[in-house]
């Protein structure tokens, strides 16, 4: 019998990849293009990336994106994103600050409404906190006053709390929320001389009626309404009125709730 060490000797030694594969792990080089893709591939990534730069400014991970959906090679895109970085044409700190100035001044965002707009421009969460640490507005309260005239002047007749509560909603789609909104928006009711509607408690008689009350000079919560009424809710009517009823009729017959 041929010992096993023999019989391994005759037939080679087992190769380290079997006994170690661990060991044999190389790393893998450069991807290797034919001659000229990857040439054309950055003629094209750069094509691409310029026309969509001269629409519009563009974060980092819009161009990629871009270029993804353009089928660009991965390696390709990230050389041209390096490139477009290395020349400032690609600049996501300095996008961030046009962004929050340009929204601030045209559409009177605030800043919650100013971060969700920079996130939707896939800029990261840092360069935008930056971005909204350095924003300037001259006068907060001025801003909020605009606002709420303007939108105040569309809104017509309304009483004094429906319009305080559409002009707080309003407020808060532009971003603006907190005390000052209220305070912005309560000051431009009290110029336009919107007071708050009259409040009644539960069953009191307000002018021209309370809640639950039936017309008529006496009849209280649940009562029958006229001027002879005089039973009250649950009561049983008295003898006369029973009289009266069972009887011939000498004027409008009263009418009695069940």
């Amino acid at each position: 019998m041929i010992p096993l060490a023999a019989r391994r000797g005759q037939q080679g030694a087992p190769s380290a990849a079997v006994d170690h594969p661990e060991e044999v792990a190389e790393p893998v080089g450069e991807v290797a293009f034919l001659p000229g893709v990857r040439e054309a591939d950055e003629r094209r990534a750069e094509n691409v990336s310029m026309h969509g730069l001269a629409r519009r400014g563009m974060s980092r991970a819009e161009v990629l994106d871009l270029l993804q959906r353009r089928e660009i090679d991965p390696i390709v895109a990230e050389a041209e994103i390096a490139r477009l970085e290395g020349s400032g044409l690609i600049d996501d700190d300095a996008l961030a600050r046009t962004l929050v100035e340009r929204l601030t001044e045209r559409k009177k965002l605030g800043p919650s409404a100013l971060r969700a707009e920079l996130q939707r421009r896939r800029l990261s969460a840092a360069t935008i906190e930056i971005a909204l640490a350095e924003r300037e507005v001259e006068d907060e309260g001025a801003l909020l006053d605009g606002l709420v005239d303007d939108r105040l002047r569309r809104m017509g007749s309304l009483d004094r709390e429906t319009a305080e509560r559409r002009l707080l909603a309003f407020l808060a789609r532009k971003g603006h929320g907190g005390s000052a909104a209220r305070d912005s928006v309560r000051r431009a009711l009290d110029e336009a001389g919107l007071e708050p509607a009259p409040r009644t408690g539960f069953g009191q008689r307000a002018p021209g009626g309370g809640f639950g009350q039936r017309g008529g000079s006496s009849g209280g919560f649940g009562r029958s309404g006229g001027s002879g009424g005089s039973g009250g809710f649950g009561r049983r009517p008295s003898a006369a009125s029973s009289r009266h009823a069972d009887g011939p009729a000498s004027g409008p017959r009263a009418v009695e709730f069940e």
